[in-house]
């Protein structure tokens, strides 16, 4: 690579790994790389000299089946991958001086955090977010291409203020017993007045439903999101 400038979040449509990208994260957050950040990789065309790729898994249990020929109908990250994808930004920062910041767009001075669509041409009017702007780099060949959704782009915000927490030491592993309580009462709080089902992932070998710690305050902060 020419330098490193940028992070970009892509969607596979299909399973981990996508081997075009630098890193995949699968749906349970487990990270796998493709090729050393020394080397291009082929999933942003014409930035691919100075964007550090991620793919992220959509297909599976986690996702439930929905409609790929509709891109309003692309699955958000779980939160698992929320999470894999800051340890990857947190990484890049340290190891290449990455910005822990939003990349505005895809034009050569652009730096941060990423969204492959940035990249692209075409009427992107009844989305969320834009696609490329006037001098920006080209991502893909693919005109309308929504890579990676709107719900993954809207995710940028977690993904940056967890890498931020991870490059400053937050380490939410290591709270006291009084914390831990407070947020198990919280969780039960929050899940009797959203009357929500929640999906949760099983630990295979058990019949009890498992949440990590961390899994569980991006739940408690997603909801609160939900009601602002």
């Amino acid at each position: 690579m020419a330098r490193h400038d940028i992070v970009c979040v892509h969607t596979i449509v299909g399973f981990a790994p996508a081997h075009a990208a630098h890193f995949s994260v699968k749906a349970d957050g487990t990270i796998l790389q493709s090729r050393d950040t020394r080397f291009q990789s082929g999933a942003n065309l014409n930035g691919n000299r100075r964007v550090i790729a991620i793919e992220n898994e959509d297909h599976g249990r986690s996702f439930g089946d929905w409609n790929t020929g509709n891109g309003h109908a692309v699955p958000a990250l779980t939160f698992e991958q929320v999470e894999g994808n800051a340890e990857i930004l947190a990484w890049a920062h340290r190891t290449h001086g990455i910005p822990l910041r939003m990349a505005p767009n895809s034009r050569p001075t652009s730096r941060g955090l990423a969204y492959h669509r940035q990249g692209i041409d075409g009427d992107f009017s009844d989305f969320d977010f834009p696609g490329r702007v006037s001098g920006g780099e080209v991502w893909s060949e693919a005109r309308g291409k929504v890579c990676p959704g709107d719900r993954k782009i809207d995710q940028r915000r977690e993904i940056l203020a967890r890498a931020i927490e991870i490059v400053n030491g937050v380490d939410v592993t290591k709270l006291s017993q009084e914390s831990l309580d407070q947020i198990r009462r919280l969780v039960r709080e929050e899940i009797a007045k959203a009357g929500d089902t929640i999906r949760i992932d099983h630990d295979d070998r058990r019949s009890t439903p498992k949440w990590s710690l961390t899994t569980t305050l991006r739940w408690i902060r997603n909801t609160a999101a939900r009601r602002r």
